[in-house]
């Protein structure tokens, strides 16, 4: 009898791990759109609504989605006043959903672009709290031990795969934006492209092999992927001009918006293009 009951119990266990470890095992898309975050499967399916903010005589708005491995979900928030945006984290089901930043004492002071590291120990975001300057800042997952790594950037950090590197844009002297990668902490940065265009939204691959990135036009951008070193650059077509992208998880798809406000994928050698629904802010799961 003890040993059948052992039996059981390791089997409703190992079906709960099973489960939970199910949870996040398939991928999605993650993105916004009329001002809350949703996610979708990958082919447009099963889209769900994973933020529901209501505040009397303020209408504010959840964006900027980024996702770890094991499917925490980061994002912003303005809880109490327009664009004075907190960073908050949920399960990819929406459940659990936490703040890991104060209230800002300012609009400039507030975190912005904030993104999960994929091993879900850290946050990088932009913010103006110093003397106005942008800068880009890392902190714990739970708020704790905030540092600057970067001065007079415009911003938009990400993440490498392996959590190592930071890859964002910067201005230049010759008045467009280079492509720099740093480390954690800061140190050892390096100008991966140098340009004269508006270089935006660098993103790694989920294999860390590429980086793709949009070079702003007057009202669209081009996507462009190139090797991770910058190296190789390759057009793959004109899409929204302020579009997020982001790799999927096999690193050979890639997720944006399109000219008529479309979130949509692509493979990398160009092919099945698919528009999937309306909204912002595209980012593809692990």
């Amino acid at each position: 009898m003890k040993i059948m009951k052992k039996s059981i119990l390791f089997c409703v266990l190992f079906t709960n791990l099973f489960l939970a470890s199910c949870s996040y095992a398939q991928e999605k898309i993650v993105f916004v759109k009329n001002r809350e975050i949703h996610s979708m499967d990958p082919d447009g399916g099963n889209i769900k609504q994973l933020t529901n903010y209501k505040v009397p005589g303020h209408t504010p708005i959840s964006c900027r989605p980024s996702i770890s491995k094991s499917g925490k979900i980061c994002y912003i928030y303005d809880p109490l006043k327009h664009g004075w945006m907190s960073t908050y984290i949920m399960n990819i089901d929406g459940s659990n959903k936490r703040r890991l930043t104060n209230e800002p004492k300012s609009k400039d002071s507030g975190t912005w672009n904030s993104t999960i590291s994929p091993n879900g120990h850290y946050v990088v975001f932009s913010s103006l709290r110093t003397n106005n300057h942008e800068k880009i800042y890392r902190m714990n997952i739970d708020g704790s031990e905030l540092i600057s790594i970067s001065n007079n950037t415009k911003g938009y950090p990400k993440w490498s795969p392996d959590s190592k590197y930071i890859i964002y844009e910067t201005s230049n002297s010759i008045k467009g934006n280079d492509i720099v990668i740093t480390d954690i902490n800061g140190n050892n940065k390096k100008t991966l492209i140098k340009s004269k265009d508006n270089l935006r939204y660098p993103t790694f691959s989920k294999d860390g092999k590429m980086i793709a990135f949009i070079k702003q036009k007057s009202n669209y951008a081009e996507l462009i992927v190139a090797n991770s070193n910058g190296k190789n650059q390759k057009k793959l077509l004109d899409i929204d001009k302020w579009s997020r992208i982001s790799f999927s998880s096999d690193s050979k798809s890639i997720v944006f918006v399109s000219k008529n406000e479309r979130i949509s994928t692509i493979n990398l050698d160009g092919t099945d293009y698919k528009e999937l629904t309306k909204g912002r802010d595209p980012v593809w799961s692990f």
